[in-house]
């Protein structure tokens, strides 16, 4: 079964805790774990996740990386080359899991502010997803190329301004970081309620609570959302009842023993192959540049 972990950090994990804490979810057949920082919990605490997740590309050979990222605050171009970034320490191993709330400390430090309800919010996030999209799709296969007589490295026939205009975006591209091995990484987002799936289409796989959600997603992956004490006959009940493909399960450093048992009596492991899109059995869709 397609298992994931929610790791929420807290003021007092250190590195070595979550170093140690990430390796037992690999061990365990873990496909994934999602960093979730302070910006998600709302507690200080020592580290950013797509930094973190960086940081683990180099102590970690199997598991994916996904790092939790606002979609409605920041750049995103400069979230874009942050995680092509990641997709290239880890070999492919990258995933964004879309940020569509956020606590009143991170909506402090930015002037835009929502106040247009829900629904806004989610139409820009969807915005936010389509351009990083857009940017990672910029560079056509075979634009970049070492070529040593001319110290170039790169075709630029074949790398492509994006243009992307609207009244909350304005960026041209293309990006600056060549493509990575899974050409972008996987999109991750959370939903509370079947409106919030219907307005991100773009989404990879989708981590529901309830049956009606999980009926409004389009997402290819759907993933049922449990603590890790779950007891493994509950979980299973839970993913059933929900219609999901596999789970979710939330966990910190310390309960980290819990959803590695949980995952194991479930049978969790990662499909063939060396990238997060492959180790969660899906095939990621481009624009026309990519094959």
């Amino acid at each position: 079964m397609i298992t994931i972990v929610q790791l929420a950090l807290r003021p007092d994990d250190t590195l070595a805790g979550v170093e140690s804490a990430v390796a037992a979810l690999e061990a365990a057949g873990i496909a994934a774990v999602c960093v979730l920082d302070g910006a998600d919990t709302g507690e200080a605490t020592a580290f950013e996740s797509t930094t973190l997740c960086g940081r683990l590309a180099s102590t970690t050979s199997e598991i994916g990386l996904v790092a939790s990222n606002s979609a409605l605050y920041g750049f995103p171009y400069h979230l874009a080359r942050r995680l092509a970034t990641v997709d290239h320490f880890s070999d492919g191993r990258s995933g964004w899991l879309l940020r569509t709330r956020s606590a009143a400390s991170e909506a402090a430090a930015y002037d835009w502010r929502s106040t247009g309800g829900r629904g806004v919010e989610l139409h820009r996030a969807a915005e936010y997803a389509e351009i990083a999209l857009e940017l990672w799709d910029s560079w056509e296969d075979g634009a970049q190329y070492p070529d040593k007589a001319s110290g170039d490295y790169k075709d630029d026939a074949r790398i492509h301004r994006i243009d992307y205009r609207s009244l909350a975006f304005r960026v041209e591209g293309p990006l600056d970081v060549p493509p990575s091995p899974q050409r972008r990484p996987v999109l991750f987002a959370r939903f509370d309620e079947a409106a919030e799936a219907a307005l991100l289409p773009s989404v990879d796989v989708a981590i529901v609570s309830d049956p009606t959600t999980a009926a409004a997603a389009t997402a290819p992956l759907i993933l049922r959302a449990v603590p890790a004490h779950t007891t493994p006959d509950e979980a299973e009940r839970l993913r059933a009842a929900t219609g999901a493909h596999g789970l979710a399960l939330h966990a910190t450093t310390d309960t980290v023993p819990e959803a590695c048992a949980l995952a194991v009596a479930l049978g969790a492991a990662r499909s063939p192959g060396d990238t997060l899109a492959a180790a969660l059995g899906l095939t990621l869709t481009l624009g026309g540049r990519a094959a």
